[in-house]
């Protein structure tokens, strides 16, 4: 066995917790997950995992596997000061930001039938959720404005259950100018509230293109004004809204079953 790192002022492990600050994650260009499930999804995936940290009592898992990765058996005590899980894992893996993100490429130059795109999804777990569902769905690509959650953090990661490791995504600087370019190939559809059709009466066709808003505020009057429709979900009387991943997930069905 490996020798064990007991210490929480191990200059390596004093480089991984760092990792916790969005700033310094940008800045190496690495994030953290943890957990067996996640590490299997992010195998299967190809992602590139840097290292792997993990307790005396996960060392049965790791007995001749993943032998191409750099492994550190940790103490409890060093473990607590890496992660960020009230009920840590055991496992916390250090993996390269992955390539399937983009910012400000060309996303209407690829024949993508099914987009989905998000303004300003603040909470990480509906996002990561999302990001769920459109990998179950088939969503081609999902387009987010660049206020949304970020895609790193670790609620994004866990709710999103490896299908982040997977999923076509493009973070874009002007939602607006987006939608703009959207709109020469793709038909519109502003999700809202009321004064909008009711999505079982929509015949959906390729090339379609749905958009969904913040949590409390929704989209904007001018993201709604130059999108090609409005429609909306029914629901009975009484009942105000959907949490936006609810909402999400009735609408990639619906696309699903259609398309």
């Amino acid at each position: 066995m490996d020798d064990i790192i007991t210490s929480r002022a191990n200059p390596l492990i004093c480089e991984i917790a760092k990792l916790s600050d969005k700033k310094y994650r940008d800045e190496e260009k690495l994030f953290i997950f943890e957990g067996k499930k996640l590490l299997e999804e992010a195998i299967t995936s190809d992602l590139e995992i840097k290292y792997i940290f993990y307790t005396e009592d996960n060392c049965d898992f790791f007995d001749n596997k993943l032998l191409n990765i750099c492994k550190k058996i940790v103490s409890d005590g060093v473990y607590a000061k890496i992660t960020e899980e009230k009920v840590p894992q055991g496992i916390l893996c250090v993996a390269k930001y992955l390539d399937n993100f983009h910012k400000n490429v060309k996303i209407y130059s690829n024949n993508y039938s099914k987009i989905f795109m998000l303004s300003s999804i603040r909470d990480p777990g509906n996002l990561g959720t999302i990001i769920r569902t459109a990998c179950a769905f088939g969503i081609d690509k999902l387009i987010l404005s660049d206020d949304c959650a970020d895609i790193y953090n670790s609620k994004t990661i866990r709710a999103s259950m490896g299908a982040l490791f997977r999923q076509k995504i493009v973070i874009c600087e002007d939602i607006i100018d987006t939608i703009k370019i959207l709109k020469s190939k793709y038909k519109i559809y502003a999700a809202v509230l009321e004064n909008a059709e009711d999505i079982r009466n929509i015949k959906l066709t390729d090339n379609t293109c749905f958009i969904l808003g913040n949590e409390g505020h929704g989209l904007s009057d001018e993201m709604v004004n130059i999108c090609d429709h409005k429609i909306t979900i029914p629901m009975v009387d009484g009942t105000e809204s959907l949490n936006v991943s609810a909402a999400a997930a009735v609408l990639m069905w619906e696309v699903y079953k259609e398309c």
